[in-house]
């Protein structure tokens, strides 16, 4: 069976577990849409553009968007993802195989792992405000959440939220430096489509919506 065959097959195998969600792309892509119509959930999954007849790999991939906040043009929609082996227990970034004897148990522990780790995170997404008092409850610190707390909880939360960030963060002084240095530029040239630097575009965004930095 060529690479590609086999990868769709298994896809469309995973995808029959997941009936809530719609197939795409010969099972490449599951989407689903929450309640509110505006949020949208996408489990994607990316083969190895090195597969052959003796090795057929791919990872699956994580991403939760906004409509509307597409719409208003911050971070292009995104709000949170990542792949399956960074938000569950196995080895971030790592490869999926199908071939040979390796198909039935990779089919089945991806399908295991989306229900465990995936589906509930997309659960929570299901009801905005509780989740933002959830997320500034716990201890995450991906910077794309700011952009999803700012819009839909407002700047007091998204400030909160953006200090946690600047806390853990072992580029913290850095990042501090750069905002301090962003108020000495005329807002009109601080270009929120540039990255200086990995953290650069949030810490420009926190600035220009008046996000502070608590001394």
């Amino acid at each position: 069976m060529e690479p590609r065959t086999l990868c769709e097959e298994a896809w469309q195998e995973i995808a029959s577990h997941f009936p809530d969600f719609k197939v795409l792309s010969k099972g490449q892509k599951l989407k689903r849409v929450a309640k509110d119509k505006d949020i949208f959930f996408e489990i994607y999954f990316q083969a190895n553009r090195y597969n052959n007849k003796d090795s057929v790999e791919f990872i699956p991939h994580i991403g939760i968007y906004s409509k509307s906040i597409k719409r208003a043009g911050i971070n292009n929609g995104f709000i949170y993802g990542g792949d399956l082996g960074s938000l569950s227990s196995r080895k971030p970034h790592a490869w999926w195989q199908l071939a040979g004897a390796s198909y039935k148990f990779t089919v089945e522990e991806v399908s295991k792992l989306i229900k465990i780790h995936v589906i509930p995170i997309f659960n929570y997404f299901e009801d905005t405000q509780a989740n933002i008092d959830r997320i500034l409850e716990g201890n995450c610190t991906s910077e794309s959440l700011l952009y999803y707390i700012y819009y839909f909880g407002g700047k007091n939360k998204a400030q909160q939220y953006f200090n946690r960030i600047l806390k853990v963060n072992i580029f913290k002084n850095k990042y501090i430096s750069f905002y301090e240095s962003l108020k000495s530029m005329p807002e009109e040239n601080i270009d929120l489509n540039y990255s200086e630097f990995s953290g650069a575009i949030m810490i420009k965004f926190a600035y220009l919506n008046g996000i502070e930095i608590e001394k």
